[in-house]
């Protein structure tokens, strides 16, 4: 349009700034990398909870000890944000909070993530920024981008996955003054990994952003809101690039002219990217009793969060989900008041689609390609709040989802599972490892364990042998387990270590357990996942095509 603009970009937290912004922009960049901004002195503490039973690696609860170190804090007047890993638990640690406080400290605090109106958020944040508020449990929707004003401490509940969010995270806190930053570990086998390893935490640096312009669930909105715009011929490819064009052919939207492609559809097409998640598809979350409505979950989420007999937690209360009106697109809750949680279980398939990179690698067969998850909510859990007990398991009947992604999967030789190949010992080794490995690959791409997938089976229709997959939890795949597929031999290593090095006996859910396990945790077997991956590790080293 004739216009000249100038891009500034700034982060703190990232080791490939100008390789970033190259290939956000399309143009060189000049890095400034030189920080001379003074900065308040900050003390840094490693937060492991009791070890309540050596033996099944048992914790004392990273919630609970977080909601009692927020309570103590702004009991003292000091003002404090806490990240949580996911909502619930963000919701939870303010409950368990407020509980701990008397009533005008407990009303001085407030949960924020996702999912809540923009009005609620709005006022969250101005009661922040005017110093209303204490503390704030908060998801990572407040770990950067908003002015929050100046905090005196910032609490971490399990390492966020990456070290560029966890400075991110520090950062909110002693700004202006000496400021207090605390990770307290959960029990997530990398946590455990770093609180029995503190230098490879404290020594660790920040890691290079992954960008993947390809990806047609991000790419397919930018293609579609440019032929609003105006048409997309070939002289567009210095711009866009080649990929876009190529989409554009294939987009039933769009439609070809003489001038190039062009937008056919009837709708805003921008309007429907979604700014604060990945899916353009949600469902309302409504109180049944009050008619208002609470908040949205994206469709992937819903099946799992809000199905019926959820127990969904929203500003720090519970609601029971009465029932998930499928056509609808809506949740129907009601206030809950009992002493137990739920959580969801799932069977999952994947098809291997097109493999793209094959090659042997510490003896085995080890590919990195494109493969269809097919996903089901099959029922749910019932468990205590106070003990995690089981108290049963209702079925349920949800609809198949299915998404294509990015993953690496192997195929153990009978040498790697040398006495371990009978049932239930082999499910339960390969399940075992599988979890471990998802659990690790932090450590090496810029990613969060709840970004990951996997799955382990005893023999896969398609190769016909034990096979474990491990795939990019977001349709199209966002280059985690590229990433995973250079560094294999590295990734597989740290495994075994971070076995190796788990005091439990049997696993617990400091190595081989998974909060995420579709399957809920059945069958693990430690032992046989530490031999199988040290054989692994003990093969020469070498790789061939």
């Amino acid at each position: 349009y004739g216009a000249e603009p100038q891009f500034l970009l700034a982060s703190a937290t990232i080791a490939n700034p100008g390789e970033l912004a190259e290939r956000l922009l399309g143009v060189e960049a000049t890095v400034v990398g030189d920080d001379a901004a003074p900065r308040a002195e900050r003390t840094v503490v490693l937060w492991n909870p009791e070890l309540l039973d050596e033996e099944l690696g048992v914790r004392a609860s990273a919630l609970g000890d977080a909601s009692r170190l927020l309570a103590e804090l702004a009991r003292r007047g000091l003002r404090t944000i806490c990240f949580a890993k996911s909502r619930k638990a963000a919701e939870l640690i303010h409950r368990f909070a407020a509980d701990r406080l008397d009533p005008a400290t407990a009303a001085r605090l407030a949960p924020y993530r996702a999912g809540y109106t923009p009005q609620q958020r709005r006022e969250i944040e101005r009661r922040l920024v005017e110093g209303d508020l204490l503390g704030v449990t908060a998801t990572d929707a407040l770990e950067l981008g908003i002015d929050i004003g100046l905090l005196d401490c910032a609490i971490s509940v399990g390492f966020p996955g990456t070290m560029a969010s966890l400075r991110q995270q520090w950062g909110r806190a002693g700004r202006r003054g000496h400021g207090l930053a605390v990770l307290v570990a959960s029990e997530d086998a990398l946590d455990q990994y770093f609180m029995r390893q503190p230098e490879t935490l404290i020594d660790r640096q920040v890691e290079a952003a992954i960008l993947d312009h390809a990806n047609p669930r991000v790419l397919d909105g930018h293609v579609r809101a440019a032929a609003f715009e105006a048409p997309i011929d070939d002289a567009d490819r210095a711009t866009l690039g080649d990929d876009a064009l190529e989409r554009a052919a294939e987009l039933p939207e769009l439609k070809h002219t003489p001038r190039g492609w062009v937008w056919a559809g009837r709708d805003y097409p921008a309007a429907r990217v979604p700014l604060r998640s990945t899916s353009p598809d949600s469902f309302t979350v409504v109180d049944v009793e009050s008619g208002s409505l609470l908040g949205l979950v994206e469709r992937e989420r819903a099946y799992s969060t809000v199905h019926d007999g959820a127990v969904y937690l929203h500003l720090g209360q519970p609601y029971l989900v009465q029932e998930l009106d499928l056509d609808g697109r809506r949740a129907l809750v009601q206030p809950f008041s009992g002493d137990w949680y739920t959580q969801a279980k799932k069977e999952t398939m994947t098809e291997i689609a097109e493999p793209l990179r094959a090659q042997r690698r510490l003896g085995m067969e080890v590919t990195f390609g494109r493969v269809i998850v097919t996903e089901q909510v099959v029922g749910y859990q019932r468990k205590s709040i106070r003990d995690q007990s089981t108290i049963d398991l209702v079925r349920l009947e949800l609809p198949i989802t299915e998404f294509e992604t990015e993953a690496v999967w192997y195929l153990p030789e009978p040498g790697h599972l040398e006495d371990l190949d009978r049932e239930p010992r082999l499910l339960g080794t390969l399940h075992a490892a599988e979890h471990a490995m998802i659990a690790i690959l932090p450590l090496w791409a810029m990613c969060d364990r709840w970004d990951i997938g996997g799955l382990s089976t005893n023999i896969h229709p398609q190769t016909g042998r034990p096979t474990i997959f491990v795939y990019d939890g977001h349709s199209g795949g966002v280059g985690i387990n590229e990433r995973g597929f250079e560094i294999f031999e590295g990734w597989v290593e740290d495994t075994a270590r971070m076995l190796a090095g788990c005091p439990c006996e049997h696993g617990c859910p400091s190595c081989v357990q998974s909060p995420k396990c579709g399957n809920l945790n059945e069958p693990l077997d430690k032992d046989g996942a530490l031999t199988f991956l040290g054989r692994l590790v003990d093969f020469p080293s070498g790789r061939s095509s």
